[in-house]
């Protein structure tokens, strides 16, 4: 026979041939991709750096211990918050805020000592100089600087009643059936859009540096602290006042208000009321931006041409 001999195979073949799969598991029982992270974290261990899942877990821990921390500070405070407070300590608290306020009272007597001393020096200083400026009744009344009494008319605004049920529910919240700065503010503008001259709350008088806001549930009027009820006087014509603050948007408003939230509101007219200077009094001077020849320099001294005239 002419047929060509099979060619012979460069190595020998090998008796387990027909069995591979046994012979992987018996030479390499690890896989590939375990051989090969193993190698990596010893070569990063003889690099000396931190394998990955122990920076994992190290963060891991921090940040449990972190929020065990939190969660601690939390419950202190929480804690602290509900400790009742002692009999003592409010009585001490109280007696200094008693003794604060007739601080501000005697400060805020001796101030209008003072202020009505100055005015005195300053009327004998200028009662000889014919020239000097009068302060008359239309800039001392609307600054404020001088007490005010005359006849009038006296809003007093009050919150909600309280007792079992309904509206006057104790545990219903207290802000929503109470009087609120916008009430008092509402109930000032519209008696100055009635013709009011000079007008003051529980005291306080107002004038155009006189701001009326909230801090928290109290009012403050100048910065001063109101209590309810808030007796809002105002000084004029009675017949006048009660007419033209009976149409305004602010009763309107105030009706609103009496009927949503139950707050209290009334208006008397008064014979007499007797409104204080405003406590504290603030002195404003304006000087010259330019020389008085600079100025007069302005002025044109000749007749205008005929090109200008109309």
């Amino acid at each position: 026979m002419s047929a060509s001999a099979p060619l012979r195979p460069n190595h020998p073949a090998r008796l387990d041939a027909s069995m591979t799969l046994l012979r992987e598991v018996v030479e390499r029982p690890l896989d590939p991709g375990y051989a090969a992270a193993a190698e990596r974290r010893a070569q990063e261990a003889a690099a000396g750096r931190e394998p990955p899942h122990r920076l994992r877990s190290r963060a891991a821990a921090l940040t449990g211990v972190l929020a065990v921390l939190a969660g601690l500070v939390l419950v202190s405070a929480v804690a602290a918050l509900r400790v009742p407070v002692q009999a003592s300590d409010r009585e001490a608290l109280v007696q200094r805020i008693e003794a604060r306020t007739a601080e501000a009272d005697r400060a805020a007597g001796r101030a209008v000592a003072l202020r009505e001393e100055v005015q005195a020096v300053q009327d004998d200083v200028l009662a000889g100089d014919p020239g000097a400026p009068e302060a008359g009744a239309e800039l001392l009344v609307p600054s404020g600087a001088t007490a005010v009494t005359g006849p009038g008319i006296v809003l007093t605004l009050s919150d909600a009643p309280r007792s079992e049920g309904g509206l006057d529910d104790p545990s219903a919240d207290a802000e929503g059936h109470s009087v609120i700065y916008l009430d008092v503010q509402v109930a000032a503008n519209g008696l100055w859009a009635a013709g009011a001259e000079a007008i003051a709350i529980n005291g306080q008088r107002l004038t155009s540096r006189t701001a009326i806001r909230n801090a928290g549930s109290a009012i403050l009027v100048n910065f001063r602290p109101l209590t309810p009820p808030y007796r809002i006087e105002a000084v004029g014509q009675p017949n006048a006042l009660a007419t033209d603050f009976a149409v305004s948007p602010a009763l309107r408003y105030l009706i609103e208000a009496q009927r949503e939230a139950g707050i209290g509101m009334s208006v008397d007219s008064e014979e007499e009321l007797s409104l204080p200077p405003e406590d504290v009094q603030q002195l404003y001077y304006a000087e010259p931006l330019v020389e008085p020849d600079a100025a007069t320099a302005l002025v044109p001294t000749t007749d205008p041409t005929p090109e200008d005239s109309p």
